[in-house]
């Protein structure tokens, strides 16, 4: 089982993306991959890391394009299983250049059945950065129990572990995501809230007071994502505001999942937080230029170029 430097758990899905015309006066979908953690890989590939899935796919058509996927990205799937008696999950989106409407078909979904005896310990402790969110926690409660315990192990292992808020209400209540979610902080080393999620989670309050919320808990670093405003990274060097390129917004799904996963990527690469902040905000004004999670999501190259 070949290693990756950032690993994600969660869950992979096919996306159905609605097209703004009609055909004969009904709705059309495009179909595609995504799932916040596999967004977040594609990202970081794209940027040139090295990177791996834990999760399960279906035996049905689905989990295949999900497979084929990785294959064409270079994210290492040995360790995604296959369950032939279990669903791949589906997400029905509809575009927004800002806000997130999605509706899932999922319920019982191979991912949802993935538990702590699925986690290969080797591959987690070979790791650098282990990648979840709060989406993982609220799939089920098999698979909140395994990013629980992979986030243990990661940290006797010295695994960094990411936490992405990702915090979607239609997946869970907003009581038992904020006792999950509270009780899961002490074992991040990276957080990613946005402002709407953190306004949703601990009330109104503005950037500095919900960044010192994170930062109690003991995160290392904190990225404060802000939409079109940018981010505030928290580092022990400081806080930094990080600007966002000015695009044509048409969708924001997928955003802050390639920040993410381009955060990582870079962080490992550089060394340098601030630089990888900068390099990731790149890639998420690239996500949102186009439809869908993964299609628009900009390569290494594109980035590089941009920064120069």
């Amino acid at each position: 089982m070949a290693s990756a430097n950032i690993l994600a758990l969660g869950e992979p899905l096919i996306e159905m993306v609605r097209l703004a015309d009609p055909i004969d006066g009904c709705p059309i979908y495009r179909q595609s991959v995504g799932g916040d953690t596999l967004n977040a890989l594609v990202a970081a590939a794209r940027q040139g890391g090295s990177t791996g899935y834990l999760s399960a796919v279906g035996g049905d058509p689905f989990g295949k394009d999900i497979l084929a996927l990785c294959d064409h990205e270079g994210i290492n799937r040995s360790t995604i299983l296959v369950r032939p008696e279990d669903p791949t999950g589906v997400n029905f989106i509809h575009p927004h250049p800002e806000g997130r409407r999605f509706f899932y078909a999922r319920r019982g979904s191979a991912a949802s059945h993935y538990s702590v005896s699925d986690l290969p310990q080797a591959a987690i402790a070979d790791a650098k950065i282990l990648h979840v969110s709060a989406v993982s926690l609220a799939i089920s409660q098999e698979m909140r129990q395994a990013v629980f315990q992979a986030a243990k192990l990661a940290k006797t292992a010295e695994t960094l572990v990411s936490f992405d808020l990702n915090l979607r209400l239609n997946l869970w209540a907003l009581d038992t995501a904020r006792n999950t979610i509270e009780a899961f902080l002490p074992l991040a080393d990276i957080v990613l809230p946005s402002d709407d999620e953190a306004n949703s989670l601990l009330g109104p309050g503005d950037p500095s007071s919900h960044i010192a919320h994170f930062q109690r808990y003991g995160a290392r670093y904190v990225l404060f994502k802000r939409g079109r405003r940018g981010a505030v990274l928290a580092s022990p060097a400081g806080r930094t505001e990080i600007s966002a390129p000015q695009v044509d917004a048409v969708d924001s799904t997928g955003a802050g999942d390639s920040f993410a996963g381009a955060f990582l990527a870079y962080l490992l690469e550089t060394g340098n937080e601030t630089e990888a902040a900068r390099r990731a905000a790149i890639v998420a004004a690239g996500t949102v230029s186009g439809y869908g999670a993964i299609e628009a999501i900009p390569d290494r190259e594109t980035v590089l170029k941009t920064v120069s």
